[in-house]
């Protein structure tokens, strides 16, 4: 090959390498990490492994007034369903979505997540559990903190 050749094949891969890294760069960030880029996210505090509209919001929020557990967890497993059936969800997501739900104190009127802290531990306990319960007295911990709604999955109790 001839030195002309090699060099302007040097310089367009070159080129090339420094375009694709200047594109990746330039996407928009998604912080929440939900699929809805941040610029079009009308949600953007997201929990993780829920499952979010085209605006970034949740399908089944929590808080929503829900009568029983049940209907939230219907809510949850038709959203699921659904996007298992057309390829929307992983088998993979679709388990991290389930244990998520499973874990959270959505649909009880009265349950809340329970941080519970011990001494030299950066790590505590995430339970769901009655509101009442949830305290430092009771339960023998350093701290304890009501955290309200939500999922325990992943531990949202970290120092």
């Amino acid at each position: 090959m001839r030195p002309w050749a090699v060099a302007a094949l040097a310089l367009a891969l070159v080129a090339s390498a420094a375009t694709g890294r200047a594109g990746a760069q330039a996407l928009p960030a998604d912080a929440d990490r939900d699929g809805v880029m941040d610029d079009v996210d009308l949600c953007p505090d997201s929990a993780p492994y829920e499952m979010v509209d085209e605006d970034g919001c949740a399908v089944c929020e929590c808080d929503d007034g829900w009568d029983s557990r049940g209907e939230y967890l219907h809510c949850v497993y038709g959203e699921l369903h659904a996007r298992r059936a057309d390829g929307r969800l992983s088998r993979k997501a679709a388990r991290l979505v389930t244990k998520a739900a499973r874990n959270s104190s959505c649909g009880y009127d009265t349950k809340v997540r329970c941080c519970v802290m011990f001494a030299a531990k950066s790590e505590g306990m995430c339970k769901i559990m009655d509101e009442v319960r949830c305290d430092t007295t009771l339960l023998g911990a350093e701290t304890v903190e009501d955290l309200d709604s939500g999922s325990c999955f992943p531990n949202p109790c970290v120092k």
